[in-house]
């Protein structure tokens, strides 16, 4: 961790170091662009895919562009609170926000699909399930960067371990969660759904991938970010500042970039689109449904015949 504590001395106050580097204005502000433009662009992107699931993503986009302006602040000084703060705050608060948005992502192309019963846990639950335990990692490393604020040096060091945990379980989550959409997508390869029989041609696989790379991107930068609080001050991980922008910021708008130009919208936008044009629920023997797929001539038979 980059935080150092100075006790007054003979009667001076105290004081705290929050940089060993004197932070780069010029890289603060290249990402602060970089993200505000990925930012517009997912919103500008959300209303033709009718994506509103995505707005987890968009505050977490909003958050890095402020996080990284706080950085170019810091600039100034490294001893200031103030931009030291909206950078910590915002920076770590981002990850868990698009990380929302890819669960949300998975359980709405398995209800697209009609293939909840190839998931091993309802659609519903698996959202429910994982942006919980998302909304837990925001809290905790929300409050584990906000307590550091006090200039305290025992609730400072209260804080790191608080976001060192977060960390942690972000990444035994994250861990889950690829291990069910892999278990979900090699079933849906082996026994595809009515919808993905009759469109063969439906480039499901990409978007499947697309969430896998974004979430190595958000798992490697966790990942990262967990050894930056770990280690000591001295490791080159705290001391050069080219570790945060390479395995943080970068990271993070590359996992921006990939849900933009693979959006999941697209996708289910179409498969939905094709259920509500040719596909209808029929029961079958054990009291389940299937979506079975009518031609217009198999529909004006199955009327006739009323």
């Amino acid at each position: 961790m980059d935080i150092v504590f100075h006790p007054g001395q003979n009667g001076t106050d105290p004081w705290v170091e929050f940089y060993p580097y004197t932070p780069s204005a010029t890289a603060g502000y290249a990402f602060m662009g970089i993200f505000g433009v990925s930012t517009l662009a997912h919103i500008v992107a959300m209303f033709p895919f009718r994506a509103a699931y995505f707005i987890p993503l968009i505050l977490g986009g909003v958050c890095e562009t402020f996080g990284y302006y706080g950085r170019a602040w810091s600039h100034e000084s490294r001893f200031e609170i103030k931009s030291w703060a909206l950078q910590e705050m915002l920076i770590l608060c981002a990850p868990p926000l698009v990380a929302a948005t890819v669960y949300m992502v998975l359980g709405r192309i398995i209800r697209s699909f009609g293939a909840e019963h190839l998931s091993s846990m309802r659609p519903k639950m698996l959202t429910f399930v994982f942006v919980m335990n998302d909304v837990l990692c925001f809290c905790t490393q929300l409050g584990g960067a906000g307590v550091q604020m006090t200039g305290d040096e025992q609730v400072m060091n209260i804080g790191k371990k608080v976001v060192l945990a977060g960390l942690i379980f972000s990444l035994v989550v994250f861990t889950f969660f690829v291990l069910i959409a892999a278990k979900f997508h090699r079933r849906l390869k082996k026994m595809p759904t009515p919808l993905l029989i009759q469109n063969p041609d439906l480039p499901w696989h990409r978007y499947m991938w697309a969430i896998y790379i974004s979430c190595f991107a958000l798992m490697l930068r966790n990942l990262v970010r967990t050894i930056q609080f770990g280690a000591a001050r001295t490791a080159d991980v705290n001391t050069k500042e080219a570790y945060i922008y390479v395995f943080d910021a970068f990271l993070m708008f590359f996992a921006m970039l990939v849900l933009l130009v693979y959006h999941p919208g697209r996708l289910i936008k179409k498969a939905r689109r094709l259920t509500k044009t040719g596909m209808f629920d029929q029961p079958l023997e054990n009291g389940n449904s299937a979506h079975v797929l009518l031609t217009d001539y198999e529909m004006g038979q199955h009327l006739s015949t009323k």
